[in-house]
């Protein structure tokens, strides 16, 4: 018999495969089309500056392959063909890659996953003017691609994004508030992580509205894609603890990741953290002993158990659908790993 351990770690591993062979089916045409508007006209650019940094972003940078896909499943889990939604998922798209820059600037991100991001590399100005860029195109080729859909539901389609976009808008606003404090309850930054889970609330709740789902589908999709938004922000959360740089960095640009704000709920914890804060100190050293605080004070166990309920609750929103349940549940799955 293998060991639960080694069990759990072969059973990850068959998770994140599956996943990764779902990506590339499902998600790869509409990226490719996404990048494909994104370089349209690119000859009417000037700026060399502006044009390198729009091609690093397309072609060396940005690889996102769950949207899309997330949009394709939940489309055809209401009895939609995927197919006719890649023209509507391609201008969202735009329109989220341009937010991703602008979230880099304000998080003060020049390094993700070990590549240097645009803003990293070109700055802050020509990042956002990118980011403005694919925002305004986004909406443009929105609008042209809800042309060939009634006139009700393409209004109905603006609508879910307008409400979405401004919700993360007003988390992000929020979130300035707490920067590098220890003082955030689990329960502040849950309502934050909730709120920047809206824009996936909104890729499903257009993917429902389009594929004709009925209204239980429709609210079932819409509940399931803001519990996997919120499943993904604590996910990468888990994940940050483990990198030292991105961990400091989180520490001291943006709100502290969740199993530190439950351990922080311990005085005790809040002070040994805030004193190594207080000393500056960025190294190795430190984010290895704020991982260990984090451990000693059952930050990561509060967090894991957040996530099994997320999980629980995400399952339990799918009973209405009929179709692609399994890719789904899988979906929800990927998150319990790290």
């Amino acid at each position: 018999m293998v060991p639960k351990s080694n069990r759990k770690k072969q059973d990850n591993e068959e998770v994140i495969a599956q996943v990764k062979r779902l990506l590339e089916e499902k998600g790869r045409e509409t990226l490719e089309l996404t990048k494909k508007l994104m370089l349209e006209r690119e000859e009417n650019i000037q700026c060399k500056e502006v044009r390198e940094a729009l091609h690093y972003f397309a072609d060396n940078y940005w690889n996102d392959l769950a949207r899309p896909t997330l949009i394709s499943i939940t489309y055809e889990a209401v009895g939609g063909n995927c197919k006719k939604v890649t023209p509507i998922a391609a201008p969202i798209m735009l329109i989220t890659a341009g937010i991703d820059l602008h979230d880099d600037v304000i998080d003060q991100s020049t390094v993700k996953n070990k590549r240097s991001t645009v803003f990293g590399k070109f700055g802050k100005e020509v990042t956002l003017l990118v980011g403005d860029a694919l925002i305004f195109k986004g909406f443009i080729q929105l609008q042209l691609a809800l042309e060939h859909f009634q006139q009700q539901k393409a209004t109905k389609v603006l609508k879910v994004i307008e409400k979405a976009f401004f919700e993360l808008g007003d988390a992000e606003a929020l979130e300035l508030r707490f920067k590098g404090r220890m003082d955030v309850t689990p329960k502040e930054y849950l309502e934050i992580v909730r709120k920047k889970a809206a824009d996936v609330e909104a890729y499903t709740h257009v993917s429902a509205v389009l594929g004709e789902g009925t209204k239980a589908e429709t609210e079932a999709i819409r509940k399931y894609g803001r519990i996997l938004g919120m499943l993904a922000i604590i996910r990468d959360d888990l994940i940050d603890m483990t990198d030292e740089k991105e961990l400091m960095h989180r520490l001291e640009n943006e709100i502290a990741p969740l199993p530190i704000l439950y351990a922080a709920q311990s005085a005790e914890a809040r002070s040994s953290i805030n004193l190594i804060q207080a000393k500056h100190q960025k190294t190795k050293e430190a984010a290895h002993r704020i991982l260990e605080i984090t451990y000693q004070y059952g930050g990561f166990a509060h967090a894991e158990k957040k996530v099994r309920e997320l999980v629980e609750e995400g399952f339990l929103s799918l009973k209405p659908i009929q179709h692609k349940k399994e890719e789904l549940r899988l979906l929800l799955n990927f998150m319990k790993t790290t």
